[in-house]
């Protein structure tokens, strides 16, 4: 072997060593986890209109300064915290409102003291949700905030406003007599008993014998054989009420009529079906007698 044939297998085996020396240190550093400069929970993860959510958000400075005047921030997206919650509470600080151009954005925790290098702190936020809220899913989003720092907004856990609301039906009908015949008013009432969340777009359909049919406005629309009428906007504890007419001719008479009003689909959860649906029985014993 010649001393050039010598020189580069020596040389191949030393970088064979090189190459696998470094890989070893390679393989056996690992890498470092970063520390969060956010951590958000929630103390639940569905909650119903009027009730409360209690979300714990601790902040960490991971810079080389010291964060003046620190606040632990909480937003949530793609609906504004503040629309459709308020405030009950917090601990850890001062509480109070995040500014925005057209109103409060979200809600902040002013720390007692700076936050110096590497340390942390906890706070929590409780909050009241609003009793209009129809159905959420929202992000809550954490930042900390001084006046010579400001981190990026950091995604939490989701919480879910559940707007779900109990609709109880009834139904009254007035009788309206007369000689070559009269007509039946009908005032169809939809309660929220329970709530808790708002009755939005809350459709009762009453139907309506063969022969009869409906005179309707804007809330009761007739067609065959029945009449729907739309309720919204109603809250826990209030009563919305319809009304539309059905008239009848001497034909009828004799004849008992039953008439059905129920529940046929609504934009808030109806969970109790028991109260959903309503009946009158009306019989026209005479042009001028009617009994219902």
């Amino acid at each position: 072997m010649t001393t050039k044939s010598l020189l580069r297998r020596l040389g191949a085996l030393a970088g064979l060593a090189l190459l696998t020396s470094a890989t070893s240190v390679i393989i056996a550093t690992p890498a470092q986890a970063e520390t969060p400069e956010v951590e958000l929970s929630s103390s639940v993860s569905t909650v119903s209109p009027n009730g409360n959510v209690t979300v714990t958000e601790k902040v960490t400075n991971v810079n080389a300064f010291t964060v003046l005047q620190p606040k632990a921030q909480l937003f949530s997206v793609p609906t504004v915290l503040a629309s459709y919650t308020s405030l009950v509470g917090c601990t850890g600080g001062t509480c109070s409102t995040v500014p925005g151009v057209n109103g409060p954005l979200g809600y902040q925790v002013a720390l007692p003291d700076a936050l110096d290098s590497n340390a942390s702190a906890t706070v929590t936020f409780t909050l009241k949700i609003s009793a209009a809220t129809p159905d959420l899913t929202e992000t809550l989003r954490g930042q900390l905030f001084g006046s010579n720092y400001g981190s990026e907004p950091v995604d939490g856990p989701t919480l879910t406003v559940d707007a779900n609301a109990d609709g109880a039906v009834a139904v009254a009908v007035t009788p309206r007599p007369g000689l070559l015949g009269g007509r039946f008013d009908f005032a169809v009432r939809v309660a929220n008993p329970s709530g808790p969340g708002l009755l939005r777009n809350y459709k009762v359909t009453t139907t309506l014998p063969a022969g009869l049919k409906g005179n309707g406005n804007a809330a009761c629309v007739p067609s065959a054989g029945k009449v729907v009428c739309t309720v919204n906007g109603v809250a826990i504890g209030q009563t919305a009420t319809t009304n539309f007419s059905v008239p009848f001719g001497l034909l009828t008479i004799g004849l008992p009529f039953t008439f059905t009003a129920t529940r046929t689909s609504s934009d808030s959860r109806d969970l109790n079906t028991a109260n959903n649906s309503a009946s009158v029985t009306c019989t026209v014993v005479t042009p001028l007698l009617i009994n219902c």
